[in-house]
């Protein structure tokens, strides 16, 4: 099998496992992704790896669409990232993109795409890990979801914090809440049968409607429509 990549769209999984590494990256809408009892969404500017041998099953929005890399591990000149899903840098996304172009309008570009992709594999698995924080490891351990709880988490000041955050994640504690938030609302989402409203109000959005586009802008698709295919 060598590397083979393709543009894929998937209705629903089933749990399974492959005899080769395949990497995920989200042209359009999100995928939840459950490895081995280790959950996470992947979405755009995200890539997930998913180890051969690994048990795994997803649960796309309707709009789902993949470039997918199917990989030998023999094949692999250097590390991947080693995470399950890996933030991917705008320059870097940008170089997935047009390979994802480029296959969807002439396959028989796969295999230097696939090439390609490997490389920008590696290049985001070498990026720099970012600086850390013992008061800011213990502010993201919290279950605190609130900026201003995780501060007092940390000892400090609201400006120390947001500084010290920024500097540690890469992004600013109002992201990093944000992200929680809409990673509970998937939890409820493909978990429960509550009501879309009472997701938005229980997470504390004040209305529905900044509630669905907030997470229309990290997931592709509104909360309704992630839903229905799970």
């Amino acid at each position: 099998m060598s590397a083979q990549l393709e543009i894929r769209q998937y209705n629903g999984g089933g749990r399974h496992a492959h005899d080769f590494i395949q990497i995920l990256f989200p042209m359009r809408g999100a995928m939840r992704l459950d490895i081995e009892g280790v959950r996470d969404v992947v979405s755009s500017h995200r890539v997930a790896v998913i180890p051969e041998g690994h048990e795994h099953d997803f649960v796309p929005s309707t709009d789902c669409r993949l470039m997918v890399l199917d990989v030998e591990r023999g094949e692999i000149a250097g590390d991947l990232p080693s995470a399950l899903v890996t933030p991917v840098d705008p320059f870097l996304w940008r170089l997935f993109s047009l390979l994802g172009e480029e296959v969807a309008t002439n396959t028989r570009r796969a295999a230097d795409a696939a090439s390609l992709a490997l490389t920008g594999l590696r290049l985001v698995a070498a990026s720099p890990a970012p600086k850390t924080d013992a008061r800011i490891e213990a502010a993201l351990a919290s279950s605190d979801v609130g900026v201003a709880g995780m501060a007092r988490k940390a000892g400090l000041g609201q400006s120390q914090f947001h500084a010290l955050f920024r500097a540690t994640t890469g992004r600013s504690p109002k992201q990093h809440q944000l992200a929680r938030l809409l990673d509970r609302a998937v939890d409820r989402l493909t978990g429960t049968r509550d009501p879309v409203s009472a997701i938005a109000y229980d997470l504390g959005y004040q209305n529905v409607s900044s509630f669905n586009r907030l997470f229309k802008q990290r997931f592709g698709v509104t909360p309704s429509e992630f839903r229905r295919n799970g």
